[in-house]
């Protein structure tokens, strides 16, 4: 059955639909597109799919994804050494996918985020995405054009019939005879089409659709497609082809990968791979935080979605027959507590009084349901909460494990229908534990020289409870934290490396923990300053006065002071400093031969704690 007479019997099935009272739309991209589903809106479907069987082994491997954009991901399967098992599908002959043992999954793309209408019923559905990938099936060496795909758009009707297109883009490159080819932008063409019967239901609002290939036809002169197959010797007798547009815009080097140009073999990997749509219609709730401090209020933001308002209709004041939302609930209940299931509401503890509606108990209600509530409620009060038309809401909730330390049961969020009425979609539990933090815990220690006082701040990241700070096996002291802090004076240290550890306390909140850091103790620096009180002559000594200052600390040790001529050592000697940092030098004469210009270089070595300095000073010997 070529594209053409699939496309007619699909319009046959629309105008029956119709006639039957489903409403139908047509898309703005005209005929091309299947009609548009009827039903619920769909904000947040995701769109998953393994190009075909050849895509996940290829001649020279699985092919390369990249480049994706927007709301695509991609999901990498065994095949190419991924453990994704989001996506996974039969091997040949049930589907395209290469037989392996044990059985590999395959590479996909998602799409997240599609909006549009849906049937779940159905699985009819008109739903668009954002976002791109690029695929090339040859390695980066053969310069082959990058195939992108942008944008998919999914229309398909309650009998299974409809398309996938996408805008289709070619990158430059090389054709199969080493000729540049320009970049060139297809449009939006079908990628995929769907016959009566190609959608399965995998859950309540979950669809697999099996796209169209085996006896399609396509039309490619140069290399004619086989259309002779049969399942002679056990062979699967596949022939077939992706839709005819697609076929001939894609590259001629790839062009085979999607249509049959032989029996068996790698033709059998060529149709197309299930295509997995959720539309994300089912009630769901989440909890900014589940994991929760055992002591202390805390508040949690509590998000719904897909909490449809017509579901639920009160049957008791304040809102007796109109629509009545539903509770969001901190409490501990029982492992049975659902109203659907015949639970008692002994089953479900609340907190109570000043603790629970308003505070651990909010009632989200749709908005217009409050013009006809008895008595008249305020929708501004603690209490409430929208519930949205596309059944969504959001809200605070507190939360304290003392409030319900008497009660037995599962500690969590609860969400049930408001009112009176039993709705099981309505019944929600999300579970909440209460254990003590793992704080965390820096060491810091700034910049410090030797002769300065050095400090050190220990930040944990929790409030209340001592530290104990060491350097290296001795007790340096032990602080209080507060707002988050400790701080700890550790005085002069000699210069080095010195090992910091803090160890925290803890508290009812959070457990001990501990960290360490290493301080390092920079040598003073120094300077020094050196005199000529009486210089050498040829025939009389000398003497010279050298002064070494720090601006931290008194420097002790010894400094050589030596006399030059030119490059030429005529004379060393040395001295000790005092506890003043100061040292008087006897300077030898020189001796006869001494004429002329000298250096005295005196230089101080340093020592454990202060860095060494020097400095040259210049004489004349008559």
């Amino acid at each position: 059955m070529n594209r053409k007479t699939r496309r007619g019997l699909s319009a046959v099935t629309s105008l029956a639909v119709a006639a039957a009272g489903l409403a139908l739309g047509v898309t703005s991209a005209g005929p091309a597109q299947a009609e548009e589903a009827a039903g619920t809106a769909v904000t947040d479907a995701t769109f998953t799919w393994g190009l075909n069987g050849y895509a996940q082994q290829g001649i020279f491997g699985p092919w390369t994804y990249k480049d994706l954009s927007g709301n695509a991901e991609q999901l990498t399967g065994s095949t190419s050494g991924g453990s994704q098992t989001e996506y996974a599908v039969e091997p040949a002959p049930a589907t395209s996918m290469p037989v392996s043992s044990p059985q590999k999954t395959p590479n996909a793309i998602r799409f997240t985020e599609g909006t549009g209408t849906a049937d779940p019923a159905t699985g009819a559905a008109t739903i668009a995405w954002d976002g791109s990938y690029t695929v090339n099936a040859y390695p980066a060496s053969f310069n082959a054009p990058n195939e992108i795909y942008s944008d998919p758009e999914l229309s398909i009707d309650a009998e299974g019939n409809g398309e996938l297109t996408m805008d289709f883009t070619l990158g430059p490159g090389v054709d199969l005879n080493g000729n540049p080819t320009p970049a060139q932008s297809l449009g939006r063409i079908p990628i995929l089409e769907f016959d009566a019967g190609s959608a399965a239901a995998t859950s309540t609002d979950s669809y697999r659709y099996t796209p169209a290939y085996q006896g399609v036809t396509v039309d490619v002169p140069d290399a004619p497609q086989t259309t002779t197959c049969t399942t002679d010797g056990g062979a699967t007798g596949w022939w077939g082809a992706w839709p005819e547009e697609f076929v001939t815009s894609v590259p001629a080097s790839v062009r085979p990968h999607f249509y049959s140009t032989g029996c068996g073999g790698y033709n059998d990997l060529k149709p197309a791979l299930p295509v997995d749509v959720n539309l994300n219609l089912v009630p769901s709730v989440t909890v900014s935080d589940t994991r929760l401090l055992p002591h202390g209020t805390q508040e949690v933001t509590v998000t719904g979605r897909n909490f449809d308002p017509s579901l639920a209709t009160g049957t008791r004041p304040p809102f007796a027959g109109q629509k009545s939302g539903l509770y969001i609930a901190f409490g501990r209940y029982a492992e049975v507590w659902r109203p659907s299931e015949g639970a008692p509401s002994t089953s479900r503890v609340n907190p109570a009084g000043a603790n629970g509606n308003g505070v651990a108990v909010k009632w989200a209600v749709p908005a217009a349901s409050f013009a006809g509530s008895s008595p008249v409620q305020d929708p501004a009060s603690a209490t409430y909460t929208e519930l949205r038309p596309d059944g969504s809401f959001s809200t605070t909730i507190k939360v304290d494990q003392s409030w319900l330390s008497s009660a037995g049961g599962n500690f969590g969020i609860y969400t049930y229908a408001g009112g009176g009425p039993t709705v099981a979609a309505y019944e929600t539990y999300t579970p909440i534990a209460f254990a003590k933090a793992t704080p965390t815990v820096a060491v810091s220690a700034g910049k410090v020289s030797y002769g300065k006082g050095a400090t050190a701040t220990v930040v944990v990241g929790a409030e209340g409870g001592t530290v104990t700070l060491k350097r290296g096996s001795a007790t340096v002291g032990t602080a209080a934290v507060v707002d988050g802090r400790a701080s700890f004076a550790l005085g002069t240290l000699p210069a080095g490396a010195h090992s910091l550890t803090a160890a925290y306390s803890g508290t009812d909140n959070y457990l001990a923990a501990s960290a360490g850091t290493t301080l390092t103790v920079a040598k003073a620096t120094s300077k020094t300053t050196a005199k000529l009180t009486k210089a050498p002559t040829r025939t009389k000594a000398g003497k010279a006065k050298v002064t070494v200052s720090s601006p931290t600390t008194k420097p002790s040790g010894k400094v050589t002071v030596v006399i030059k001529k030119g490059a030429k050592v005529l004379k060393r000697v040395k001295g000790t400093l005092n506890r003043n940092g100061v040292v008087s030098v006897n300077l030898p004469k020189l001796g006869k031969k001494a004429k002329g210009a000298h250096q005295v270089v005196v230089t101080y070595a340093g020592n454990g704690n202060v860095a060494g300095s020097k400095q040259t000073l210049r004489f004349k010997v008559r």
